[in-house]
């Protein structure tokens, strides 16, 4: 899942930057939320084999799944706080539906991958 989470965090970062080029600042912070959970997979795993040498009673596998469940409620809680500034209730909701949802599936493929390592 390392190649998928480079691609996805290049192609949200890509839109973003073209979207704020276009002048709507706004949809362009919208997108960032969605590049947390595969961020923090690029990270976890050269972070996590780093981190197993702190503790004998967590893997590196265990730091990763961690590292990728933190990222997930961070980027859950940012798109609840985005939403909340959207005013019309079936714009909030489309947006909540669609960019938790890729969160969460991501996070979900993510953690299928990791766990049978464990």
């Amino acid at each position: 899942m390392l190649t998928e989470s480079f691609v996805v965090v290049v192609l949200v970062l890509l839109m973003s930057y073209l979207t704020l080029r276009s002048g709507k600042r706004g949809v362009a912070l919208i997108l960032l939320p969605l590049v947390i959970v595969p961020l923090a997979n690029l990270l976890a795993s050269g972070l996590a084999p780093q981190l197993d040498k702190l503790s004998e009673a967590m893997s590196a596998s265990h730091w990763r799944v961690l590292l990728v469940m933190a990222a997930m409620a961070i980027a859950m809680g940012l798109v609840g706080g985005i939403s909340r500034n959207i005013k019309k209730k079936a714009p909030r909701r489309t947006y909540m539906l669609l960019c938790g949802g890729f969160s969460l599936i991501f996070s979900f493929m993510i953690l299928v991958d990791v766990l049978p390592i464990l």
